[in-house]
């Protein structure tokens, strides 16, 4: 991957250097070359992802087994041993949005027969009363509809310390001691219960993923702009993350959500500390997802 990226960038660069540099390179054709080579490396890996994604599609299972071999041991069948968490942190989002994924996810468990193995926390920041008003009332809706399928609970933190890193810190030094793993969503993840419990079942059948994170991609949507957004990512989303896992293999990223952790390492060894000095260089880490990927990668 390193030799793809390396020579396609000294080729595009080397390209665009000599369409330039008839007549000499002037102070401003330097400054345009020196932006198209500070952005070329995030094009050029986006396209060898892509291509090694597409080459792997054309496999068939045998492609995606060689770019997640864990994906084999994901036995429908099987029985889950484990307990699992959903977290879903949210600060001060529309409500009936929110509410409307929630409500097709818990329903999506109804008469599940290993619905009791998990229970859904709605983990809220919000700072509006008005919103936190309107959360109480539509999860008390939810609970009346759906709690005796799956456990519920909402739990609102009054301040927002350490915004979403802090949000799920605080649940896993409440409640973390009870579960083996935790799904993380965000206030727009829609996700189904089969899709749930199939991280769940690769998690307990590998015990040495810390963190699997799924392929998301965008929600239909009236907007012109999304819908086109929308259309791209479904379309090339799938090559280019199969071929990110292909050449990454166990050290791949982690977006924060759409993903399962293994609760007991992540506690252990993702805990991260504010960093000295003054915002944006110190203080909080903002891309805590990443970093937590790191440690949990060199946790082994």
């Amino acid at each position: 991957m390193l030799a793809l990226t390396g020579a396609t960038i000294a080729a595009l660069t080397a390209t665009f250097l000599a369409v330039f540099s008839a007549g000499g390179l002037s102070a401003l054709e330097l400054a345009m070359a020196a932006c198209f080579l500070v952005t070329l490396p995030w094009t050029a890996i986006g396209f060898w992802n892509a291509a090694l994604g597409w080459w792997l599609l054309r496999r068939g299972p045998e492609g995606l087994a060689a770019a997640a071999p864990c994906l084999a041991s994901a036995w429908a069948g099987e029985r889950l041993r484990s307990r699992t968490a959903i977290a879903v942190p949210v600060r001060n989002e529309e409500p009936a949005g929110l509410f409307d994924k929630l409500e097709r996810l818990v329903a999506d468990f109804e008469g599940h027969p290993e619905a009791g193995r998990l229970e859904l926390f709605l983990l809220s920041d919000s700072s509006d009363p008005a919103v936190a008003a309107e959360e109480q009332a539509r999860f008390a809706g939810l609970q009346a509809r759906h709690g005796r399928s799956l456990a519920l609970h909402y739990r609102r933190r009054a301040r927002n310390d350490d915004k979403k890193l802090g949000n799920l810190r605080d649940f896993a030094a409440r409640w973390g001691e009870r579960f083996e793993f935790l799904v993380v969503l965000d206030a727009d993840s829609l996700m189904s219960a089969a899709a749930v419990l199939r991280l769940v079942r690769l998690m307990q059948a590998n015990p040495r993923i810390g963190i699997l994170q799924t392929l998301a991609v965008g929600l239909p949507s009236r907007s012109a702009f999304t819908r086109l957004f929308q259309f791209g990512m479904r379309h090339g989303m799938r090559a280019h993350t199969l071929g990110a896992a292909w050449w990454q293999g166990d050290a791949g990223p982690f977006w924060g959500h759409n993903a399962i952790l293994r609760m007991a390492p992540w506690r252990r060894h993702c805990a991260l500390p504010h960093l000295p000095g003054r915002p944006p260089w110190g203080g909080l880490i903002l891309s805590h997802d990443q970093v937590e990927a790191v440690l949990m990668r060199r946790a082994g």
